[in-house]
């Protein structure tokens, strides 16, 4: 458009002349590049005109490219109103239809590849007839494409058919990664492919921006925690169903993509590739059946920690029917919950519930909740869950059904040892007519017990000395060192003692009861303890009794 001159410049002639004198009315444009695509996928780049004065014609366009090869030579390939427009290389797969050139509006069209051979990359040019009397701008556009190898990788950890029931959890891993050069992202969905249905069903996605969005059917076992995707490294992604259902059966495959960003900022799909799939077979749950599971917190625990195990039972019309439930450690009952919720506790726990370390209610139509505290040595063991369906007759008594128990638990309770210096010694047996003797020191304290001249000393280690030694001391001598742990009331309880075992102290009977052979005056057998935490030690000596000789 030309610009008339006015004598007199108004503001509006000057606006005029600065943003249309001397600028091209015509302006042809085609996607930026270049375009990185994958060898086997399609190929799109739209191209449209602006500027024509009838804009209601329809405008024709060819593509065009060049070869990096050959760069100063142009191949036709396809023309909107010209069918034998394409040379001979390119006429076959423009009438089977791999190769098209359609129009979107009067002045705009998308050229399209469907499957992208690596003699396809170059720069492609799109170029629109002039259906004007003069020339005025630019009628063609240019497009550089990449074509790149597929790097994509898709697998699956389990291509052997699943069977499971309805209500177990099911775990799947996929692997997916890809070693293509330019940068690009990975999206990862979980298929199902149900039997008699056309196409498959997105289970839940993470898409090229690491967002979770659950497929349609699935969304309320999302929301409820059911169904999970976790990526675990850079390539390993993880499915999880919590609670299989009859309906999830059928076949089971993970999809990867993988996506560019082109230069407009748009994202773009290269490649996709589906795993391996996987049969999985759902049995429906037996109606008369009584589930029960048993979820403890995580151990190991430390001694004085409180224990806490859930168990949940499930059946047929939970809430219309009457269950017992009980915790038992190696056959050994703990605590049972009765069908209207009154609580017994088993013999060997009795003392431990009325001090208040046993305690455990019904938290829900199905969980029930137990805690010891705190937690034992002697508790460290298998736990498991028992539970009872009990039918209730007119007079309201309860008929227990048959007992259903959960998977065994095995739970670690750790043992710290550790010495105060206010610890005492203490000597099994006879102690009439011995004498006791205490020094203490601003480090230390010294207890010494004397039998017959014999006497012991505290330390990290313990030495017990004999002195004038009689052939009625033969024997083997044991150490015997005893733990207690005080509980939260300041009582102390003595746990399990440990025994070690010393060398003889004579090999042979004396031929003279007045001299001793092969030991000295004063001959000690030495005890060693290795202490560490919070409990306070006895160390007790015994010697069995031996014949006459």
């Amino acid at each position: 458009m030309k610009c008339p001159l006015h004598p007199l410049w108004t503001a509006a002639g000057l606006l005029c002349l600065l943003l249309h004198c001397g600028e091209a009315r015509v302006l042809t444009e085609a996607q930026a590049g270049p375009l990185y695509r994958v060898l086997g996928s399609s190929l799109s780049i739209t191209c449209n005109v602006s500027g024509f004065v009838n804009v209601l014609t329809q405008q024709q366009f060819e593509f065009r490219v060049i070869k990096p090869e050959r760069p100063t030579f142009d191949i036709n390939i396809i023309s909107t109103d010209e069918p034998d427009f394409g040379y001979a290389k390119y006429v076959r797969r423009v009438q089977n239809g791999e190769i098209t050139l359609k129009h979107l509006s009067t002045n705009s069209v998308r050229f399209e590849i469907q499957t992208l051979e690596k003699s396809d990359e170059g720069e492609y040019e799109c170029f629109v007839k002039n259906p004007e009397s003069s020339y005025d701008g630019t009628y063609n556009a240019k497009t550089i494409v990449k074509v790149i190898d597929n790097s994509l990788s898709v697998s699956s950890s389990e291509a052997t058919p699943l069977s499971y029931n309805e209500g177990d959890a099911l775990t799947l891993a996929c692997q997916a990664s890809s070693n293509t050069i330019q940068h690009t992202h990975l999206s990862l969905a979980w298929f199902l492919h149900r039997d008699g249905v056309e196409n498959a069903q997105p289970i839940i996605s993470l898409d090229r921006d690491f967002t979770l969005s659950p497929g349609m059917g699935f969304e309320g076992r999302y929301q409820a925690g059911l169904i999970k995707l976790d990526k675990i490294g850079e390539a390993t992604y993880r499915l999880k169903m919590a609670q299989l259902e009859v309906s999830d059966q059928g076949r089971l495959y993970c999809q990867a993509q993988e996506w560019i960003q082109d230069p407009d900022r748009s994202w773009y799909s290269i490649a996709k590739k589906d795993s391996e799939e996987t049969m999985l077979e759902v049995k429906a749950r037996d109606t008369s059946s009584l589930f029960v599971r048993i979820t403890p917190q995580h151990t190991p625990l430390q001694e004085g920690q409180p224990l806490s195990l859930s168990c949940s039972i499930d059946t047929l019309d939970l809430e219309k029917r009457f269950f017992s439930v009980a915790w038992l450690q190696g056959g050994v009952e703990l605590a049972r919950m009765g069908p209207t919720g009154v609580l017994s506790v088993g013999p060997k726990y009795s003392d431990r519930a009325q001090q208040g370390e046993l305690r455990a209610a019904r938290t829900g139509d199905k969980d029930y909740h137990l805690i010891l505290q705190p937690v034992r040595t002697e508790d460290q063991g298998d736990y498991f869950c028992r539970a009872w369906p009990q039918n209730r007759d007119q007079e309201g008594a309860f008929t227990p059904g048959a007992p259903q128990n959960s998977s065994l638990q095995f739970v670690t309770i750790d043992t710290i040892l550790t010495l105060y210096h206010d610890g005492k010694i203490s000597w099994s047996g006879d102690q009439q007519g011995y004498q006791t003797k205490v020094q203490t020191s601003e480090k230390e304290i010294y207890h010494h017990l004397l039998i017959n001249g014999a006497s012991q000393r505290e330390g990290p280690s313990f030495e017990l000395t004999i002195q004038q030694a009689q052939i009625s001391d033969t024997g083997l001598y044991t150490c015997e060192v005893a733990e207690w742990l005080q509980d939260p009331r300041g009582e102390w309880y003595e746990l399990s003692p440990v025994s070690k075992g010393t060398q003889e102290l004579l090999r042979a009977p004396a031929v003279s009861y007045r001299q001793l052979e092969g030991l000295s005056k004063m001959d000690a057998i030495f005890c060693i303890i290795l202490l560490s935490a919070t409990t306070t030690t006895d160390s007790r000596w015994h010697t069995p009794a031996q014949s006459e000789t």
